[in-house]
């Protein structure tokens, strides 16, 4: 789990967007309360909802309800597609066929329209962007814990994900070097 966290760390540092002035300040409060609809949908109860960095740029809040907490990221950046890459490559990478193989690391695809998602089970975490090589993005993760367990908690995130990515401020393209 360390090995993600890092990762994602280091996938923020090459090039995310750390200005926030692009974004409406009011964005944490759009991406979360579309990602609270989504989860409320999904769990058919009230989802409480507490914001840990209402940031435009990076924000991040926890949704809980029906015994499961919902923990959500979403960056802005030109680089959104990199992030995204970085984690999937260092999994693969660090879990794959090696010594150390463990299959509950590797990222399994997951569909998310005009994005690209994948789940990585042991961390039970669902990581997705909707930027490209050449153009920026939002770069999101949804952790899941408590009840859901499956099938049931990618639908969970899946969903959670989709919703903020529809709404997520995304960082600006890439400029061709001069």
């Amino acid at each position: 789990m360390a090995c993600c966290g890092a990762v994602a760390g280091c996938g923020g540092a090459s090039g995310a967007s750390t200005t926030s002035s692009a974004a409406p300040k009011n964005a944490a409060q759009v991406v979360c309360a579309d990602a609270r609809a989504a989860a409320r949908s999904q769990l058919g109860r009230a989802v409480s909802l507490t914001f840990r960095d209402r940031d435009p740029a990076n924000i991040e809040c926890l949704l809980r309800g029906s015994g499961t907490r919902l923990d959500l990221m979403a960056q802005q950046s030109s680089r959104a597609w990199e992030q995204f890459d970085t984690v999937q490559v260092h999994q693969e990478q660090a879990y794959g066929p090696s010594v150390h193989h463990q299959q509950a690391q590797i990222p399994q695809n997951v569909d998310m329209p005009g994005g690209q998602a994948g789940w990585i089970p042991a961390q039970r975490m669902l990581f997705a962007t909707n930027g490209t090589q050449s153009k920026g993005g939002s770069y999101v993760t949804v952790t899941v814990s408590g009840r859901r367990h499956g099938r049931a908690e990618i639908r969970l995130a899946q969903a959670v994900t989709l919703a903020a990515l529809k709404v997520a401020p995304k960082g600006p393209n890439l400029t061709a070097p001069s």
